[in-house]
C-alpha cells in the first residue's frame, strides 16, 4: 500500500474531473445505472419525507446528482471537495460556463422519481441559487483537513469521498468524527460509500480505495455520535469490474444524537 502522502498526492495530481465524469457520470455509463440511480432511489424518499430539512446542507465530494432531491429542503447548500478540478467543475456548472458537465439526465430522473419530470429546469435553477459556497479540503500529513464553517449545519451528505481520500481506517474514522462535529445535534448525515473496493480506474490510472465493510462503517458512525436510521446495500453487477472492483454500494441515513 502506498504511504498516506503518496496516496493523497496521486489523487491530487492525476485524477482530473473531466476524465472522471466521462468514466462514471456520463449518461451511457454503467455506473450511472448501477450506482447513481440506485442511490437516488434511496435518497429521494429521504428528502421527500420532510424529516431531513433545515437551513444548511453541506455535501462532501461526489456528484451533483444527489443534491437535486435535497435542494428543496434547505435554504443554503455548500459543496466541499479535496480535488481542485472537481471544485472547478462544480463552479463552472453553477455559473453556466461553456463546457460545464450536463447534469440534466440526473435532474430529469430525480423529478421522475418525485412524480413531476417537467420540473427539472426549475430544480436546476433552484440548486444554482442555493449553492452559495464551494470550499476546499486540504491534506496534511496524509489526513484530510476540513474547511471551517461559521455554524453547525443541519445535514451532511457524503458521496464517495471518505473511501477515496482516507488512506487508512483511522483516517476514515477521524474524518467522519470531524464531519460529525460540523453537524447539529438532531441533524442528519447521509453517506454513500463503496464496500469491498480497493481501486477505481480513471483513464490509465488506478487509484487506491480504502477497502471497507458495512460493520466498520457502522462502528465509525457510532463512534462519531450518530445512530443509523435506515440503510441499503446495493450489490454491483459484473459490468463495472473493469473500472471498480467493489462488491456493493452502501447508502445510509444516520442521526447525530451526541457530541464526541
Amino acid at each position: 500500500m502506498a504511504s498516506s502522502s503518496a496516496w493523497m498526492e496521486l489523487y491530487e495530481k492525476h485524477l482530473h474531473s473531466a476524465s472522471a465524469m466521462a468514466t462514471y457520470y456520463a449518461e451511457d455509463s454503467a455506473f450511472v445505472e448501477e450506482s447513481i440511480r440506485q442511490t437516488l432511489k434511496f435518497i429521494v424518499p429521504v428528502f421527500s419525507s420532510g424529516v431531513v430539512t433545515g437551513d444548511t446542507l453541506i455535501q462532501y465530494g461526489g456528484n451533483l446528482a444527489m443534491l437535486f432531491p435535497a435542494c428543496g429542503c434547505f435554504k443554503e447548500i455548500i459543496y466541499a471537495e479535496f480535488l481542485e478540478s472537481h471544485l472547478q467543475s462544480v463552479r463552472k456548472w453553477v455559473e453556466k460556463e461553456p463546457g460545464a458537465f450536463d447534469w440534466s439526465p440526473s435532474e430529469k430522473y430525480v423529478c421522475e422519481l418525485e412524480g413531476n419530470r417537467e420540473m427539472w429546469t426549475e430544480k436546476e435553477e433552484s440548486l444554482r441559487r442555493k449553492m452559495t459556497r464551494s470550499l476546499k479540503c486540504e491534506a496534511k500529513e496524509g489526513c484530510l483537513v476540513l474547511p471551517s464553517l461559521p455554524t453547525q449545519v443541519d445535514c451532511i451528505l457524503i458521496i464517495h469521498f471518505l473511501e477515496f481520500h482516507s488512506p487508512r481506517l483511522d483516517v476514515f474514522c477521524k474524518t467522519l468524527k470531524d464531519m460529525s462535529s460540523q453537524l447539529k445535534i438532531g441533524g442528519y448525515l447521509l453517506l454513500n460509500v463503496l464496500l469491498g473496493c480497493t481501486y477505481i480506474m480513471v483513464g490509465t490510472f488506478k487509484f487506491p480505495v480504502l477497502c471497507l465493510d458495512e460493520e466498520c462503517v457502522s462502528q465509525a458512525l457510532s463512534d462519531a455520535g450518530c445512530v443509523i436510521k435506515e440503510s441499503q446495500n446495493n450489490l454491483r453487477a459484473n459490468t463495472l469490474y473493469s473500472v471498480i472492483d467493489g462488491s456493493s454500494t452502501l447508502c445510509l441515513v444516520a442521526c447525530k444524537e451526541r457530541n464526541v
